[in-house]
């Protein structure tokens, strides 16, 4: 249906939502949303979906998810990048040069693996993740949908607000920890919750 009586932001939610459900295959969920979008509440989210619907722009199943719009034809997708995987290559003093091939990677397989349909990217901002290599600006990926455990990388909800931090356990209750020692470690005043485990991150130079 046409678009244009739509505000610049519902069109922005319904372009992620199309995005999302074509790369995944699934459709987000509201806290995806807040988390794609930046907002504490997802009661803010909800207000915009319950708005594309009555625009007739997206539906609900029986259970209040999104239904899948209009997924892109499975001869249309993209083909995976498979680049040649050389080496070993030293870090430290030369060695001698590799000319064959060991194997051939496909880079989705290796950075996601089987779990792309619960597999999201999350683009990092600020200094706390440092020590353990992860810097402003790098992409870490992130699956949904499994338990987290302590000493994990993961992104975590804390009274109410999304964060990057190394989830850990202490006489029996689990906090958050930065990897910068001049941050202090986070406690919940009412709720912490773990949205995805990292898996790993990605660096473009």
């Amino acid at each position: 249906m046409p678009t244009a009586t739509l505000t610049p932001h519902q069109r922005t939610v319904l372009n992620y939502i199309k995005e999302f459900q074509t790369k995944r295959g699934y459709s987000p969920s509201l806290s995806d949303l807040a988390l794609a979008f930046g907002v504490r509440s997802k009661n803010a989210v909800a207000k915009v979906v319950n708005a594309l619907v009555r625009e007739g722009q997206i539906e609900k199943d029986p259970k209040g998810r999104i239904k899948i719009i209009d997924l892109v034809p499975m001869e249309d997708r993209p083909e995976p990048m498979i680049l040649p995987l050389f080496g070993p290559i030293s870090a430290g003093f030369a060695a001698p040069v590799e000319e064959q091939a060991e194997e051939m990677v496909t880079l989705d397989d290796y950075i996601v693996g089987s779990k792309k349909s619960s597999t999201f990217l999350l683009r990092v901002k600020g200094d706390s993740m440092v020590e353990a290599g992860i810097f402003e600006g790098d992409l870490v990926v992130v699956e949904r949908g499994v338990e987290p455990k302590a000493n994990d990388i993961v992104v975590a909800v804390l009274d109410g607000e999304f964060t990057l931090k190394r989830l850990k356990k202490s006489k029996g209750k689990f906090y958050l920890q930065a990897e910068n020692s001049a941050y202090s470690d986070m406690y919940a005043l009412d709720e912490l919750t773990v949205a995805g485990v990292v898996r790993g991150a990605i660096r473009k130079y």
